[in-house]
């Protein structure tokens, strides 16, 4: 399925429409200025509850008014474990791209793309519900490519305490995220590497140099 700059609403699938692209494998949606919302979620909608989707591969290009790809999931009320691939560039309205639900059930993820969306602060949107102080564990056991380019305010996967998994991650390119820490190390205050002060979770860097090794 693909939508271009013929498409002239702010919402490209409400909720309504749904369930009858249930089935659709691939999503492309490029070079609009009207699409605000790719996905409406209603978690008051019984029809969608619970719905799984079978989307494998997601590209989202030249987008500048986008300000979200999943406007609401907070209770898994549409889920997508199928989902392989996601390309995501040019969508200069965007503040973050997944939501805490739906990060935690991407086991398939084999890519994850995102260049030049300038106002992307983090990857996966802090969910509201999570307790103060709860470590997250993020674990994408196929995510083999990550590549994350020219956005000057990423700064953390997610604002929270968290844990990122890739065992199988094999290509990481960052490129001109100036805000964004890579690795941290999480030896004790007598060994070489020793972190001297706490980092906020804002600050907290991608990967923890003893899980990489751990995995690879």
């Amino acid at each position: 399925m693909e939508v271009d700059a013929a498409f002239k609403r702010d919402i490209l699938i409400p909720r309504h429409v749904l369930p009858y692209l249930k089935n659709v494998k691939e999503l492309l949606v490029h070079d609009s200025d009207t699409v605000h919302v790719i996905f409406e979620i209603d978690e008051t909608d019984v029809k969608t509850n619970g719905m799984v989707f079978r989307l494998e591969k997601l590209t989202l290009t030249n987008l500048p008014n986008l300000k979200c790809v999943w406007n609401e999931n907070p209770k898994e009320i549409v889920n997508f474990p199928y989902l392989q691939e996601v390309y995501v560039k040019g969508c200069g309205s965007l503040v973050t791209l997944f939501s805490l639900s739906l990060a935690k059930n991407l086991e398939k993820l084999k890519k994850l793309e995102v260049q030049e969306c300038e106002k992307l602060v983090e990857i996966v949107e802090k969910g509201d519900a999570m307790k103060h102080g709860t470590t997250v564990i993020f674990i994408f056991p196929c995510l083999s490519i990550l590549i994350l380019s020219i956005m000057p305010l990423l700064s953390c996967f997610y604002l929270g305490k968290h844990h990122l998994e890739c065992p199988l991650l094999d290509t990481l390119y960052i490129s001109y995220c100036p805000q964004l820490k890579l690795f941290i190390s999480n030896l004790d205050d007598g060994q070489k590497g020793a972190i001297e002060a706490p980092i906020s979770p804002a600050q907290q860097p991608l990967f923890s140099i003893e899980i990489l090794v751990m995995n690879h």
